[in-house]
């Protein structure tokens, strides 16, 4: 399977969810990768209270989830401000370190 490498973000604010729905699109999320075999690198990471991200892995098996935030393609989270909401612990490798 071909994985392009674009991440998708959803901002919280002024977006069809808002922070109140972080826990249901967390578990609809994960329920979705359990029905796919969890991909290498599906993972769902939170920026702040800003926006959600979904990595590139997971596009083909929630584009109804990522349609239902109204995300859109987007770099991926900085690594700074970023939770690992869903996914491995070796997804953190996927987010690019800060260049000085």
């Amino acid at each position: 399977m071909m994985v392009s490498g674009l991440w998708y973000s959803a901002l919280l604010s002024g977006a069809p969810i808002g922070p109140p729905h972080v826990p249901i699109i967390r578990e609809h999320f994960r329920e979705a990768m359990g029905a796919a075999d969890w991909p290498d690198g599906a993972c769902l990471f939170l920026s702040g209270n800003d926006a959600l991200f979904f990595s590139p892995a997971t596009i083909s098996a929630v584009p109804y989830l990522i349609v239902a935030c109204g995300a859109r393609p987007s770099p991926p989270p900085d690594r700074a401000c970023a939770t690992l909401l869903a996914g491995r612990q070796s997804d953190w490798q996927l987010l690019p370190y800060e260049r000085h």
